[in-house]
């Protein structure tokens, strides 16, 4: 896990969730495939590249999920990544849209 800082497991799980699991298996596919077509940008500005490592890159942020369950009602969410902050800003993201069921804003900024 060589400069991942930090990992993360999110379980969604339950039918009320189903929107959200869907919402969050699409944009999982989407963040990562474009660290695929495009691995470039998916290096953190403090690497910098050797001869060694030209045609390997490293992204700084990592996402994958799998559906689990009877008729797949949960959802695992793995990450890993080099910042707290990535993995605050995909969490505020991708939860969201809870917002509607819970009232608040999940990983709101708290303003004093």
């Amino acid at each position: 896990m060589h400069n991942y800082q930090v990992i993360a497991m999110i379980v969604l799980l339950g039918p009320k969730m189903q929107y959200i699991q869907n919402l969050v298996q699409e944009q999982v596919k989407n963040i990562m495939s474009k660290q695929l077509l495009h691995p470039s940008a998916a290096l953190s500005h403090h690497h910098q590249r050797t001869k060694t490592d030209h045609f390997i890159t490293k992204p700084s942020f990592i996402a994958s999920c799998s559906a689990f369950g009877p008729k797949k009602i949960g959802l695992v969410v793995r990450v890993a990544a080099e910042t707290t902050e990535s993995v605050y800003k995909f969490l505020r993201l991708q939860l969201a849209p809870m917002e509607a069921m819970i009232g608040v804003p999940p990983y709101k900024t708290s303003v004093i």
